[in-house]
């Protein structure tokens, strides 16, 4: 079955099925003015973490950030990779509408006037400063995008390298997958990034102008190196898979990667195809650098609280993607299943209602940039392809979107796709369409049914989609209104229009 979707030149600017609301003036002006904004991002981490219900994992920082925040249970990214992913945070725009679908691509090649979510606070008189793997991993100054910032970006001082340990040291390309060096936190680039961000946290305290500071973690992210305390806190005995692990069944070839992010490093098979022991370890390796980030973080909410900006500060949380650890046949990200779009995502701020309450209101993470904004007493931004999340961080039982948008292009290329896998999940469903690039003629479709043990299986506190159940009879009527949801969510929010982009950044 195909069926081809009429594209219009339409900009999203509000998606009528979307019951958000923004609050009154008169509600809104009741925040502190001149709010400070610390926004903390974390490279690949899933939810992984105590406050999301992984009852492995040692995450007693951002445990504690929670228990006074409002944490959400169902933010989903557009696309699980970082460079897309990042964008649309920090854009407020889909990757359809900044052209931004690998980690190469540019947004300013694209809307090379769009102001960014630091740039609008300091075009507003703040002084917006950008520590770490913030926009990219790539130091490259179109990436780093210095017109966002105050100052000029930093993403890593000279000799902030992955490997601490000297057979290590040097690797051209990839080395190995993994390293426990018995070294102090500083001996890796969070450590020294930590220290980096307080310094500038106890510098921006002495100054009478609002500050956004931007501090980007790099782990954990492949490779999984951690200093050797934190890799003790685990047994790989203790984090093998367990169940069934096969490639989810009748899921087409797309839906999975066709590049292998971990087969490129020294000690992995080229194929990823690992054995139980070599895969515990790898989960070993993830677990111990979250235990580390986690470490960092709660140096950054220690001296928020020593320097006395707390009740002066929003504290913004958020990992770019989610992240795969052999489930379901498949590791690291770029795919649409639950496992890679699903994301941790924390906010606090001075005067919230009913702090440590959770929200499951499904959020996009084009959401974050009109919510942030809102927090601090700005004007809201226009042209945003996201709703503020006040409302829900004002009251955790306000309902948030119907469904959720994610996409992955293939090939994973810094080229125009040729083909797109655009993906809506609703609270109980994931309905998957691959098209062809730019026609959106229909290729492929998936459909999972999270409430069946067939379809879909839940690995401690993870969803994994076991069957495609698509093509059953039983799901006929469900997969008429999941396809009209998706035809209206694309011609009503994605930008349609074909002409290719210039500048370097698709090429």
């Amino acid at each position: 079955m195909k069926r081809g979707t009429n594209c219009s030149f339409i900009i999203f600017l509000g998606l009528d099925l979307v019951l958000l609301s923004t609050l009154p003036a008169s509600e809104a002006s009741k925040t502190p003015a001149g709010l400070n904004v610390l926004f903390v991002a974390v490279d690949d981490l899933r939810t992984s973490l105590g406050c999301y219900g992984d009852t492995v994992v040692k995450s007693p920082n951002i445990d504690r950030l929670a228990a006074a925040a409002r944490r959400f249970g169902r933010a989903y990214c557009h696309q699980a990779v970082c460079g897309p992913s990042r964008t649309s945070i920090l854009t407020g725009r889909l990757p359809d509408n900044t052209r931004v679908w690998h980690n190469r691509n540019l947004f300013r090649d694209t809307l090379p006037d769009l102001v960014t979510l630091p740039q609008y606070f300091k075009d507003h008189g703040y002084h917006a400063q950008s520590l770490g793997k913030v926009f990219s991993g790539r130091d490259r100054e179109a990436e780093l995008d210095p017109r966002s910032w105050s100052v000029p970006p930093l993403l890593k001082r000279p000799g902030w390298s992955n490997y601490a340990l000297n057979e290590n040291q040097g690797t051209r390309g990839k080395g190995p997958a993994t390293e426990m060096a018995d070294l102090p936190d500083e001996g890796y680039p969070d450590g020294k990034l930590a220290a980096l961000a307080v310094e500038t946290l106890e510098d921006l305290a002495k100054r009478k102008q609002p500050f956004f500071l931007a501090v980007g973690f790099f782990k954990p992210h492949l490779p999984f190196c951690a200093p050797k305390k934190y890799w003790d806190l685990y047994d790989s005995a203790d984090l093998q898979l367990s169940g069934d692990v096969a490639r989810t069944r009748s899921a087409p070839d797309v839906a999975y990667p066709e590049h292998r992010e971990l087969g490129g490093y020294t000690d992995v098979p080229k194929d990823e195809k690992v054995n139980r022991k070599q895969a515990g370890h790898l989960r070993h390796g993830y677990y111990a650098c979250v235990s580390y980030v986690d470490s960092q973080v709660g140096k950054l909410l220690d001296t928020l609280e020593r320097l006395g900006l707390e009740e002066r500060t929003i504290f913004v949380f958020w990992g770019d993607h989610g992240y795969s650890l052999g489930e379901a046949d498949h590791w690291c990200k770029a795919t649409n299943f639950e496992m890679d779009t699903r994301t941790p995502l924390i906010f606090r701020f001075p005067g919230m209602p009913e702090p440590g309450v959770a929200t499951e209101a499904m959020i996009e993470y084009v959401d974050i940039y009109p919510t942030v904004v809102h927090l601090a007493g700005l004007p809201p931004a226009p042209a945003l392809d996201g709703t503020s999340l006040v409302p829900i961080l004002k009251n955790p039982r306000q309902e948030g979107r119907p469904f959720v948008l994610s996409q992955f292009a293939r090939p994973f290329k810094p080229t125009l796709p040729e083909v797109m896998g655009y993906s809506v999940r609703t609270r109980t469903h994931r309905y998957t369409r691959w098209v062809r690039w730019p026609s959106r003629e229909i290729l492929q479709e998936e459909l999972y049914d999270y409430g069946s043990d067939r379809s879909a299986v839940s690995r401690g506190a993870f969803l994994v989609e076991r069957e495609n159940v698509f093509g059953e009879l039983a799901y006929g009527k469900l997969r008429g209104q999941l396809s009209a949801m998706m035809d209206q969510t694309l011609q009503t929010r994605t930008n349609c229009d074909l002409k290719q982009p210039t500048g370097e950044g698709i090429r």
